[in-house]
């Protein structure tokens, strides 16, 4: 058992903060909040001191590619084809070259550990991973070694990609299956892994491999992560092959039937919209990947209104350059006030949402606020830091923009110390970072 004894400020949802306040927390879920009395629950109680620390939902980061982590800083001047064109694509191709002369044959695991390390740092709890297939087991077990909740989904296309042919795509199904067997045990109370299915968008699959996908979601009951409209480009593609704009033929394939996320959403039309709420599709909003791209502004403010759950994300750590859910709710927000030239279009309410609840939604797990019976994923912050001096009545504006990773002190994940003190609990850090650069040196230079 955990307690959190003398929280300042507990933050339960955007819209419910509580002062001086004690949460208890019992095997995975939150079994407590109000005053505590310690002595009650004997010497198996692990006492965190809550005094001066903001606690709240962890972070959900809602869509990423965790094998970029290996490419950050790359190319800041390209649009999305020709920058998976320059920078995705060779990458992918030296992977699988140099691989056959890495003896570690780990890589995967390392750079799923480094996303894993600076996501937990910052705060995120649960994240859905667009991934590779190559070495796909490894990816789901660095969270699980480190203690972190994930949802991994391999990124899978059969048109539009270099070199790929039937018998690539073959494998990709291989691996796809493999995932779900060794790993997708949602009914288990400690299972923090989920699978996923993911293809990668509309104009990169044939209409065969989306009706694989629903087949697969059927009989598995999976969710599906899909980008949706990320770019102009790709809505004008959608026009002259299909006459339907990207979530339109979606849902002439059959594949909106299934539990649905749909990245990015940059230029959606209102008919999307509202088709998109008919059938319970979440997007998911990626505003810093969209500045650095120049793909657009995603209307989150339709979306809104007409009553969709939002989740926020990071995107890939080539496209963004961090895995940073404060610095994204931050920007998300600026990004809608300025394209709309409106201070009160969105509101650090409405980005904390979607960074915890609506993250949650996305990963289909119950968590997302601070309740009893609600998953424990947590997270303490120190807001002392000059950049975190708040003194007004409401701490939600400043948590959504003044808080830094660099907050974050201790994290719980599934009602377990995950992080402590900024030291993680589980795992060597020192070296396995090690082990990182060596393979990022190999790799990626």
């Amino acid at each position: 058992m955990l307690l959190f004894k003398n929280i300042s400020y507990l933050i339960c949802d955007p819209f419910k903060v509580e002062q001086d306040v004690d949460l208890l927390i019992e095997g995975n879920k939150v079994a407590r909040i109000g005053t505590i009395d310690p002595r009650d629950y004997g010497q198996k109680l692990k006492i965190l001191d809550g005094r001066g620390k903001i606690v709240m939902p962890g972070l959900v980061n809602a869509h990423t590619h965790l094998w970029q982590s290996l490419l950050k800083g790359r190319r800041d001047d390209l649009p999305l084809v020709p920058w998976c064109e320059e920078v995705i694509f060779p990458f992918i191709q030296v992977l699988h070259e140099r691989g056959r002369l890495d003896g570690s044959r780990e890589v995967s695991y390392l750079w799923s550990m480094l996303g894993a390390l600076e996501m937990v740092r910052s705060g995120i709890t649960s994240v859905i991973d667009m991934d590779l297939g190559y070495q796909a087991n490894l990816i789901p077990q660095a969270w699980f070694d480190l203690g972190m909740r994930g949802v991994i989904a391999i990124e899978m296309a059969d048109e539009w990609v270099p070199e790929q042919d039937s018998s690539a795509i073959e494998q990709e199904k291989e691996n796809v299956l493999g995932l779900i067997e060794h790993w997708h045990r949602p009914w288990e109370k400690d299972n923090l892994i989920q699978v996923a299915l993911g293809p990668s968008a509309p104009f990169t699959c044939s209409e065969t491999l989306l009706a694989w996908v629903k087949d697969q979601a059927e009989k598995y009951g999976l969710g599906v992560q899909i980008h949706v409209s990320e770019t102009r480009w790709e809505v004008e593609q959608a026009l002259l092959t299909w006459r339907k704009y990207p979530l339109e033929f979606l849902e002439t394939t059959g594949l909106l039937s299934c539990p649905v996320t749909a990245v990015h959403c940059v230029h959606l039309t209102q008919k999307e919209i509202d088709l998109a709420k008919r059938y319970g599709v979440i997007p998911v909003y990626n505003p810093k990947s969209n500045m650095k791209l120049g793909s657009g502004v995603a209307p989150v403010k339709e979306m809104l209104e007409a009553g969709l759950e939002i989740a926020l994300a990071t995107d890939g750590a080539a496209s963004n350059d961090l895995l940073d859910s404060f610095e994204e709710m931050r920007a998300g927000a600026m990004l809608q006030k300025v394209s709309h030239e409106d201070p009160s279009i969105l509101s650090a309410r409405d980005m904390l949402r979607m960074a915890t609840f609506g993250g949650a939604k996305a990963c289909r797990i119950d968590a997302g606020i601070v309740a009893p019976g609600k998953l424990a994923d947590l997270v303490m912050l120190n807001p002392s830091s000059p950049h975190f001096s708040h003194f007004g009545p409401d701490i939600v504006p400043a948590l959504v923009y003044c808080a830094k990773a660099s907050d974050v002190e201790t994290v719980v994940i599934n009602g377990e110390l995950v992080m402590q003190d900024k030291r993680f609990v589980t795992i060597e850090e020192d070296l396995l970072y090690k082990e990182i650069v060596k393979a990022g040196r190999f790799y990626a230079n």
